[in-house]
């Protein structure tokens, strides 16, 4: 595996969780890239296994097309098939091989796996806001640390959206559907500022 210079991970992997599947060749780049077979491994994250119109109903996209992105997201090793918990032979249920993704910086164009997550945060960041009950924010600091403490701030914010994204999952696993629930997204950069401009 890459050590942690290499990596960029947007699933949340951290020191003390689990190890992330590191998306490490151009047809697994490939795959992850594409913004709807995010959300498929986010949903199969939380679900942790379900059946191609499960997933076309949560994400409200035709059952063809998700079972269309499903099967690349295995072609390139990040789901699997879940025969333990399908009713028949012929039943494709689908699990995720990982709690969290890394991406290998050292792959050409893994940059354009992350572009969805940059576009995410100049729309959060920029847009006005319309809607004054969803909650943006954005935390911009400096701090004069060492690479170990930035490691170690790392994993402790890590910790804390790992049990957020834990208390979100058994929420939507038990089908609350309570009013004003939302999908919000959480990006943690670490990072040395850069003198370049």
């Amino acid at each position: 595996m890459a050590d942690s210079s290499d990596a960029i991970d947007p699933g949340g992997g951290s020191p003390g969780l689990p190890e992330p599947f590191l998306v490490s060749t151009p047809e697994a780049l490939r795959a992850f890239a594409h913004p709807l077979r995010q959300r498929l491994i986010h949903e199969l994250s939380i679900l942790k296994h379900a059946r191609a119109a499960d997933l076309a109903e949560v994400l409200d996209e035709p059952a063809n097309a998700i079972s269309f992105h499903l099967r690349a997201l295995a072609r390139a090793g990040l789901i699997t098939e879940a025969p333990e918990h399908a009713r028949d032979r012929r039943d494709r249920v689908w699990k995720p091989v990982a709690e969290s993704y890394a991406l290998d910086r050292k792959v050409p164009g893994w940059a354009a796996a992350v572009d969805p997550l940059l576009q995410w945060v100049r729309h959060t960041v920029l847009d006005p806001v319309t809607d004054e009950s969803v909650h943006r924010q954005l935390t911009a600091t400096q701090l004069t640390i060492t690479a170990k403490e930035a490691e170690e701030l790392s994993a402790e914010v890590a910790a804390v959206v790992s049990r957020w994204h834990d208390r979100a999952a058994e929420r939507a696993r038990a089908g609350s559907d309570g009013e004003g629930l939302a999908r919000y997204q959480v990006i943690l950069t670490v990072g040395p500022v850069s003198d370049a401009p």
